[in-house]
């Protein structure tokens, strides 16, 4: 049986198939934990009202307006219930709009981080006072800007605006950090006109201005992290010198889906000949271009460069 088990571990099936798969639902569960945290244990933790984006600070915007102009508390399970409903529609925008397997791993986040925002116990990180909101503003735009820009990285989100960008960024080629920072930007300037200089739910009178700033800052931060971690619609050209071309190239079109150019090239010290292939790429497939190189020649040579802007016949793929 285990015989059968390291065969089937190291057949293409698996590795092609169904490791990248258990790599997504890995990324999914810690990405979302990750991002979940950064809003529960931070940024609600705040007594400065500090929003985080998408669909979750649409629904602290919605929960922090009721209170103050009718006095009414919607409760800590009011945040999970509307992420989860109002994550529907989007869904819906992602299933027809980006990819089948990305809509369904954006299911499994969703609902993951419904539960860590509403129904996990927070853990008190002493930032409850005024002086402490810097610190849970650049905290929690720290976890928020790895667990979004993670999940992402590997192809899956943490649901919400996140679909809605990467729909935009998938039909435009823009970066999907810019994009959900015009978003949430939106969200930051609402929250200071409409909590400032009122009682919030923990009974501070906090200024627009103060709210509004702390969450441009958190902004900043998520999206800096964003950026630098999910490499989606960035590009890279790649030279890959190699003594056995045609059998990459064959793997590199097969496997990857990407033209590639030719070029004979010769070693200055060893005077040997060998052949340089050249491909552009998007530069989340990376990852599955270096390992087919590494298996098919061990001792090819690799160097990558920064693409700012293709032209011509490039395929835009959606990520998963």
């Amino acid at each position: 049986m285990s015989n059968k088990l390291l065969t089937y571990l190291k057949s293409e099936n698996y590795q092609q198939k169904v490791k990248p798969e258990i790599y997504r639902l890995l990324a999914v569960i810690v990405f979302t934990t990750i991002y979940g945290i950064g809003v529960a244990w931070f940024l609600e933790a705040s007594v400065v009202p500090l929003y985080t984006g998408g669909i979750p600070g649409i629904a602290q915007l919605i929960r922090d307006a009721v209170y103050v102009w009718m006095g009414i508390d919607l409760g800590h399970n009011f945040l999970g219930l509307f992420v989860i409903l109002a994550n529907i529609p989007i869904l819906i925008l992602g299933w027809f709009g980006v990819s089948h397997r990305f809509t369904i791993h954006s299911i499994i986040s969703v609902l993951l981080q419904a539960f860590i925002i509403s129904w996990i116990p927070y853990v008190n990180m002493g930032l409850s006072s005024p002086e402490h909101a810097l610190a849970a503003a650049v905290l929690g735009g720290l976890l928020i800007g790895v667990g979004g820009g993670g999940a992402l990285r590997y192809g899956t989100s943490t649901g919400g605006l996140d679909i809605v960008a990467q729909y935009f960024s998938f039909k435009k080629g823009k970066s999907v950090g810019f994009i959900s920072m015009i978003m949430n930007v939106s969200i930051a300037i609402m929250g200071g006109l409409i909590v400032g200089g009122r009682a919030t739910p923990g009974g501070e009178v906090i200024a627009g201005g103060v709210i509004a700033s702390y969450t441009v800052i958190r902004i900043i931060i998520s999206t800096v992290m964003t950026d630098r971690m999910h490499t989606a619609y960035h590009f890279l050209s790649v030279d890959i010198i190699t003594n056995h071309p045609q059998e990459l190239v064959d793997q590199i079109l097969v496997k990857v889906y990407r033209g590639v150019t030719l070029m004979k090239v010769e070693g200055a010290y060893s005077h040997h000949e060998k052949t340089l292939i050249y491909v552009v790429i998007s530069s989340y497939e990376l990852h599955t271009l270096v390992n087919l190189v590494r298996r098919v020649d061990p001792q090819a040579f690799i160097v990558t460069k920064p693409v700012k802007q293709v032209f011509g016949n490039f395929k835009r793929k959606t990520i998963a």
